[in-house]
């Protein structure tokens, strides 16, 4: 049971980190963007 519950945990990891790692950067690119373009009008 400890090796299926190691191996799922791991197997999440794989896949949740980079979509995680993803959503943070598209999120901080996005606030860089408005901030850019609200301080030039």
């Amino acid at each position: 049971m400890d090796v299926i519950a190691s191996f799922l945990a791991g197997s999440l990891l794989t896949w949740a980190m980079p979509i995680a790692l993803l959503i943070v950067v598209t999120i901080w690119y996005m606030r860089i963007m408005r901030r850019r373009s609200g301080g030039d009008t």
